[in-house]
């Protein structure tokens, strides 16, 4: 797979919300080698892995793909300029599924499942 960003990965997860209606998470993993505005940003965060997420199917999901990065320390999720985070419980899911992603793409990328996918504690609400 070849295109602008590198993607060197990707997968695709249809889940079902708890409504019973549809929903999909799509994850990429690009090269971190490009020299291309996201992957310089990537290796300024310290990355030893990053791509890009996105969520189709979700009323609480960001407008716009987020952009993640995994470091030694775990990983950051950063989203688009005026788009709003993910919820706590949509945060939960896509971290399962990252999981999921990163063991589904071990011939690519075979260190991606060993590290930590939170790099922060929990903040108490």
């Amino acid at each position: 797979m070849n295109d602008d960003i590198g993607r060197l990965a990707t997968r695709e997860y249809e889940v079902t919300r708890p409504d019973g209606a549809k929903a999909k998470l799509a994850f990429a993993l690009c090269d971190l080698s490009r020299e291309n505005a996201l992957a310089r940003h990537a290796r300024k965060r310290g990355a030893v892995a990053f791509g890009l997420l996105s969520l189709e199917g979700f009323a609480e999901a960001p407008a716009h793909p987020l952009l993640w990065v995994q470091t030694t320390a775990g990983m950051e999720m950063t989203v688009s300029d005026g788009d709003h985070p993910p919820g706590p419980e949509l945060q939960r899911l896509i971290a399962r599924h990252f999981i999921l992603f990163f063991d589904d793409i071990s011939d690519v990328a075979p260190g991606l499942a060993a590290l930590p996918l939170s790099a922060g504690e929990e903040r108490p609400n």
